[in-house]
Protein backbone atom coordinates (compact mmCIF):
# COMPACT_ATOMS: atom_id res chain seq x y z
CA UNK A 1 0.00 0.00 0.00
CA UNK A 2 1.15 4.00 -0.36
CA UNK A 3 0.29 6.48 1.17
CA UNK A 4 0.33 10.45 -0.03
CA UNK A 5 0.26 12.80 2.94
CA UNK A 6 0.25 16.45 2.68
CA UNK A 7 -1.37 18.91 3.45
CA UNK A 8 -4.32 20.22 2.37
CA UNK A 9 -4.70 21.19 -1.70
CA UNK A 10 -1.48 19.88 -1.77
CA UNK A 11 -1.82 17.40 -4.67
CA UNK A 12 -3.03 14.05 -3.19
CA UNK A 13 -6.06 13.07 -5.04
CA UNK A 14 -4.41 14.03 -8.49
CA UNK A 15 -1.65 12.15 -7.72
CA UNK A 16 -3.44 9.44 -6.33
CA UNK A 17 -5.15 8.99 -9.49
CA UNK A 18 -1.35 9.65 -11.68
CA UNK A 19 0.36 7.17 -9.96
CA UNK A 20 -2.96 4.29 -9.46
CA UNK A 21 -3.48 4.49 -13.67
CA UNK A 22 0.15 4.24 -14.60
CA UNK A 23 0.73 1.51 -12.09
CA UNK A 24 -3.13 -0.36 -13.17
CA UNK A 25 -3.51 -0.77 -9.36
CA UNK A 26 -6.52 0.61 -7.20
CA UNK A 27 -6.64 4.13 -5.71
CA UNK A 28 -8.45 5.08 -2.67
CA UNK A 29 -9.82 8.38 -2.80
CA UNK A 30 -11.20 10.94 -0.20
CA UNK A 31 -14.89 11.90 -1.73
CA UNK A 32 -16.21 15.25 0.36
CA UNK A 33 -19.94 14.77 0.23
CA UNK A 34 -19.22 11.59 2.19
CA UNK A 35 -18.21 13.89 5.28
CA UNK A 36 -21.64 15.82 5.50
CA UNK A 37 -20.32 17.97 8.27
CA UNK A 38 -17.43 19.15 6.74
CA UNK A 39 -19.10 22.20 4.66
CA UNK A 40 -20.44 23.70 8.26
CA UNK A 41 -17.42 22.96 9.92
CA UNK A 42 -15.52 25.99 8.42
CA UNK A 43 -18.60 28.12 8.47
CA UNK A 44 -17.75 30.26 11.57
CA UNK A 45 -13.68 30.29 11.72
CA UNK A 46 -12.71 29.27 15.32
CA UNK A 47 -16.42 28.40 17.36
CA UNK A 48 -17.33 26.21 14.13
CA UNK A 49 -14.42 24.17 14.21
CA UNK A 50 -14.40 23.93 18.17
CA UNK A 51 -18.13 22.76 18.13
CA UNK A 52 -17.62 20.53 15.52
CA UNK A 53 -14.26 19.53 15.67
CA UNK A 54 -14.99 15.71 17.50
CA UNK A 55 -17.96 15.17 14.86
CA UNK A 56 -15.91 16.09 12.08
CA UNK A 57 -12.92 14.04 12.82
CA UNK A 58 -15.17 10.66 14.13
CA UNK A 59 -16.45 11.04 10.81
CA UNK A 60 -13.38 11.01 8.96
CA UNK A 61 -11.98 8.41 11.12
CA UNK A 62 -14.70 5.92 10.46
CA UNK A 63 -14.55 6.61 6.31
CA UNK A 64 -10.62 6.19 6.74
CA UNK A 65 -11.10 2.89 8.36
CA UNK A 66 -13.69 1.64 6.40
CA UNK A 67 -10.98 2.39 2.83
CA UNK A 68 -8.57 0.84 5.01
CA UNK A 69 -10.33 -2.45 5.46
CA UNK A 70 -11.53 -2.50 1.65
CA UNK A 71 -7.91 -2.06 0.91
CA UNK A 72 -6.75 -4.74 2.85
CA UNK A 73 -9.44 -7.00 1.68
CA UNK A 74 -8.02 -6.23 -1.69
CA UNK A 75 -4.86 -6.88 -1.18
CA UNK A 76 -5.40 -10.59 0.20
CA UNK A 77 -7.28 -10.62 -3.09
CA UNK A 78 -3.50 -10.37 -4.29
CA UNK A 79 -3.86 -6.32 -5.69
CA UNK A 80 -0.32 -4.77 -5.41
CA UNK A 81 0.46 -1.07 -4.65
CA UNK A 82 -3.08 0.23 -4.10
CA UNK A 83 -2.76 4.15 -3.71
CA UNK A 84 -4.46 6.19 -0.68
CA UNK A 85 -4.61 9.74 -1.14
CA UNK A 86 -5.42 10.31 2.60
CA UNK A 87 -5.47 7.71 5.55
CA UNK A 88 -5.52 7.29 9.11
CA UNK A 89 -2.52 8.84 9.80
CA UNK A 90 -3.15 11.97 7.94
CA UNK A 91 -6.22 12.04 10.18
CA UNK A 92 -4.11 11.88 13.36
CA UNK A 93 -2.16 14.87 12.21
CA UNK A 94 -5.41 17.03 12.04
CA UNK A 95 -6.85 15.97 15.09
CA UNK A 96 -3.65 17.23 16.97
CA UNK A 97 -3.20 20.09 14.87
CA UNK A 98 -6.77 21.01 16.43
CA UNK A 99 -5.97 19.86 19.57
CA UNK A 100 -2.96 22.42 19.61
CA UNK A 101 -5.20 25.19 18.59
CA UNK A 102 -7.23 24.84 21.06
CA UNK A 103 -10.28 23.88 19.14
CA UNK A 104 -10.75 20.11 19.75
CA UNK A 105 -11.96 20.22 23.22
CA UNK A 106 -9.01 17.80 25.47
CA UNK A 107 -12.24 14.66 26.46
CA UNK A 108 -12.95 14.80 23.18
CA UNK A 109 -9.71 14.67 21.47
CA UNK A 110 -8.81 11.55 24.73
CA UNK A 111 -11.87 9.47 23.49
CA UNK A 112 -11.01 10.56 19.61
CA UNK A 113 -7.61 8.88 20.13
CA UNK A 114 -8.66 6.20 22.25
CA UNK A 115 -10.99 5.07 19.34
CA UNK A 116 -8.48 4.92 16.45
CA UNK A 117 -5.98 3.51 18.54
CA UNK A 118 -8.63 0.40 18.48
CA UNK A 119 -9.26 0.67 14.73
CA UNK A 120 -5.47 0.72 13.64
CA UNK A 121 -5.12 -2.33 16.32
CA UNK A 122 -7.48 -3.90 14.76
CA UNK A 123 -6.30 -3.66 11.42
CA UNK A 124 -2.74 -4.11 12.38
CA UNK A 125 -3.75 -7.46 13.56
CA UNK A 126 -4.65 -8.07 10.26
CA UNK A 127 -2.37 -9.04 7.52
CA UNK A 128 -1.27 -5.39 7.56
CA UNK A 129 1.72 -4.00 8.76
CA UNK A 130 1.67 -0.23 7.87
CA UNK A 131 1.93 0.75 4.48
CA UNK A 132 4.75 -0.09 2.28
CA UNK A 133 5.93 3.16 1.01
CA UNK A 134 4.95 6.80 2.27
CA UNK A 135 4.80 9.84 -0.03
CA UNK A 136 5.20 13.58 1.38
CA UNK A 137 4.21 16.61 -1.01
CA UNK A 138 6.02 19.46 0.29
CA UNK A 139 5.19 22.66 -0.59
CA UNK A 140 5.81 26.08 -0.08
CA UNK A 141 2.88 27.26 2.27
CA UNK A 142 2.09 30.29 -0.98
CA UNK A 143 1.51 27.52 -3.36
CA UNK A 144 -0.33 25.65 -0.93
CA UNK A 145 -2.74 28.52 -0.69
CA UNK A 146 -2.80 29.07 -4.75
CA UNK A 147 -3.93 25.70 -5.13
CA UNK A 148 -6.91 25.78 -2.53
CA UNK A 149 -8.07 28.97 -4.33
CA UNK A 150 -7.59 27.15 -7.86
CA UNK A 151 -9.89 24.38 -6.70
CA UNK A 152 -12.81 26.29 -5.79
CA UNK A 153 -14.50 24.86 -3.02
CA UNK A 154 -16.09 27.59 -1.17
CA UNK A 155 -16.16 25.80 2.46
CA UNK A 156 -12.27 26.27 1.87
CA UNK A 157 -11.73 30.04 0.29
CA UNK A 158 -14.98 32.33 1.60
CA UNK A 159 -13.51 33.00 4.84
CA UNK A 160 -9.78 35.39 4.82
CA UNK A 161 -9.36 34.01 8.42
CA UNK A 162 -8.88 30.70 7.17
CA UNK A 163 -4.98 31.53 6.03
CA UNK A 164 -4.17 31.44 9.95
CA UNK A 165 -5.62 28.12 10.30
CA UNK A 166 -4.09 26.83 6.57
CA UNK A 167 -1.03 27.99 7.99
CA UNK A 168 -0.83 25.90 10.98
CA UNK A 169 -2.26 22.53 9.21
CA UNK A 170 0.79 23.54 6.80
CA UNK A 171 3.55 23.29 9.87
CA UNK A 172 2.18 20.47 11.52
CA UNK A 173 2.94 18.07 8.70
CA UNK A 174 5.84 19.88 7.61
CA UNK A 175 7.09 19.27 11.20
CA UNK A 176 5.92 15.44 10.87
CA UNK A 177 8.05 14.81 7.51
CA UNK A 178 10.95 16.48 9.19
CA UNK A 179 10.59 13.96 11.93
CA UNK A 180 10.66 11.21 9.99
CA UNK A 181 13.14 12.21 7.04
CA UNK A 182 14.18 8.34 6.29
CA UNK A 183 11.16 6.67 6.06
CA UNK A 184 9.35 9.04 3.81
CA UNK A 185 9.81 9.59 0.48
CA UNK A 186 9.47 13.37 -0.48
CA UNK A 187 8.36 15.77 -3.88
CA UNK A 188 9.28 18.75 -3.69
CA UNK A 189 5.85 20.55 -5.29
CA UNK A 190 8.17 23.73 -5.80
CA UNK A 191 10.48 22.04 -8.06
CA UNK A 192 7.40 19.79 -10.10
CA UNK A 193 3.96 20.38 -11.31
CA UNK A 194 2.96 17.06 -11.80
CA UNK A 195 -0.36 18.13 -12.85
CA UNK A 196 0.55 20.68 -15.36
CA UNK A 197 3.44 19.16 -16.88
CA UNK A 198 3.91 16.10 -18.48
CA UNK A 199 7.91 15.90 -17.68
CA UNK A 200 7.41 16.81 -14.81
CA UNK A 201 4.85 13.89 -14.24
CA UNK A 202 6.78 11.67 -15.44
CA UNK A 203 10.04 11.93 -13.72
CA UNK A 204 7.69 12.12 -10.12
CA UNK A 205 6.38 8.68 -11.48
CA UNK A 206 9.59 7.36 -11.99
CA UNK A 207 11.17 8.53 -8.73
CA UNK A 208 8.04 6.94 -6.61
CA UNK A 209 8.31 3.59 -8.78
CA UNK A 210 12.45 3.70 -8.56
CA UNK A 211 11.40 3.71 -5.01
CA UNK A 212 8.88 0.86 -4.71
CA UNK A 213 11.59 -1.34 -6.98
CA UNK A 214 13.99 -0.97 -4.57
CA UNK A 215 11.60 -1.88 -1.90
CA UNK A 216 10.67 -5.18 -4.08
CA UNK A 217 7.29 -4.19 -4.66
CA UNK A 218 8.09 -3.39 -8.36
CA UNK A 219 10.10 -6.24 -10.42
CA UNK A 220 12.64 -5.41 -12.65
CA UNK A 221 10.47 -6.44 -15.84
CA UNK A 222 7.91 -4.27 -14.87
CA UNK A 223 10.35 -1.57 -14.00
CA UNK A 224 11.29 -1.64 -18.01
CA UNK A 225 8.13 -1.59 -19.08
CA UNK A 226 7.09 1.44 -17.12
CA UNK A 227 10.43 3.28 -18.47
CA UNK A 228 8.86 2.81 -22.34
CA UNK A 229 5.52 3.49 -21.48
CA UNK A 230 6.71 7.03 -19.88
CA UNK A 231 9.11 7.18 -23.10
CA UNK A 232 5.85 7.29 -24.85
CA UNK A 233 3.68 9.59 -23.42
CA UNK A 234 6.53 11.68 -23.34
CA UNK A 235 6.99 11.49 -27.34
CA UNK A 236 2.80 11.32 -27.87
CA UNK A 237 1.38 13.04 -25.11
CA UNK A 238 -1.90 11.38 -26.18
CA UNK A 239 -0.78 8.28 -24.76
CA UNK A 240 -0.75 8.94 -20.71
Amino acid sequence: MIYINAAIGAGKTSLAKILSKDLNTHAYLEDPSKIPLLNSFYDDGKVSRELKSYAVQMEFLWYRYRQLQKGIEDQRKGMRNTVFDSSLLSDGLMSRNLYNRGEFPEQFYDDYRKISQIMQANVLSSPFNGPDLVIYLDLPFDLMLEHIARRGRKMETTDPKLKEYYHSVWQTYRNWAQSYPDMIMYVDLAKYDFVNSLRDRVAVLEQIEDRLNSLSLLTADEMTKLEAKHQAMLLDPKTK
